[in-house]
């Protein structure tokens, strides 16, 4: 007989705005996430959040600026002009939020994730277990691209890179720090074999590590057009730092 375990570990913060008449559904699924119904006990990550009713599982080294980043891309997107399409791409995924965010609002029928680091691949995965979306979302462990097979073919791709040059040996943080703009340079060289004619990547980066200057070229000598470069805004309409890339395949 199975039991039912509340499990007051996972940190589940709501961080989307609902439509009134979305309100009722998405509380209710809420509810019904935080209840783990289980043969024995469950081991989770120690915290989660949750996107339109998806909940996305991280650990604390992988917890960061995505998941703001996730619950923002929407938004920056629907801006820009995007519609919803059939296919996206998550590159440097992380856990995935931004391309779960974009899912679990219904922006793509399907999604790709990949990242070079098992954690966050591992934490990718369980996600689409726990939510019964496994048939929706193909996952890759990769070191840039090398890992994805070139069947897999994309409308749009979304990224939050590592955003610094390193200032010295110490910078070794690869969610951080980008030595030479290898990981951007290696990304633009072979991303256009995967794109589907007329698709588009937007990369989120830093106007404190790095302007359009430095990665137009790199998107046309890998074969693309750059579209334009816009800067982010918060939740007051002022400038925060950061600015989209968007370039057409």
């Amino acid at each position: 007989m199975s039991r039912v375990y509340v499990d007051k570990s996972i940190d589940f913060r709501i961080i989307e705005r609902y439509p009134a008449h979305m309100l009722a559904r998405v509380l209710a699924r809420k509810a019904q996430r935080r209840m783990l119904r289980t043969v024995g006990c469950v081991t989770l990550p120690e915290r989660a959040v949750m996107y339109n009713g998806v909940v996305v599982f991280d650990t604390p080294k992988l917890h960061g600026e995505g998941i703001t980043v996730g619950a923002d891309y929407l938004r920056a997107l629907v801006t820009l002009g995007f519609t919803r399409c059939d296919r996206i791409f998550e590159f440097c995924a992380g856990p995935g939020y931004i391309g779960y965010s974009l899912l679990a609002n219904g922006f793509c029928e399907r999604l790709t994730l990949a990242d070079i680091n098992p954690v966050a691949v591992k934490m990718a995965r369980r996600t689409a277990a726990y939510n019964g979306i496994e048939s929706l979302v193909n996952i890759y462990q990769s070191d840039v691209l090398d890992g994805i097979p070139v069947e897999e073919q994309w409308n749009l791709v979304v990224s939050n890179p590592p955003h610094f040059l390193p200032r010295d040996a110490s910078d070794t943080n690869i969610r951080a720090f980008d030595p030479d703009w290898r990981i951007h340079r290696r990304f633009y060289a072979s991303i256009r074999k995967f794109m589907k004619p007329g698709g588009h990547v937007v990369m989120q980066e830093n106007s404190h590590g790095s302007s359009e200057g430095i990665f137009k070229p790199m998107i046309e000598s890998g074969g693309g057009t750059f579209v334009t470069s816009c800067p982010e805004k918060d939740v007051r309409g002022h400038s925060n730092g950061m600015y989209y890339m968007v370039s057409c395949w």
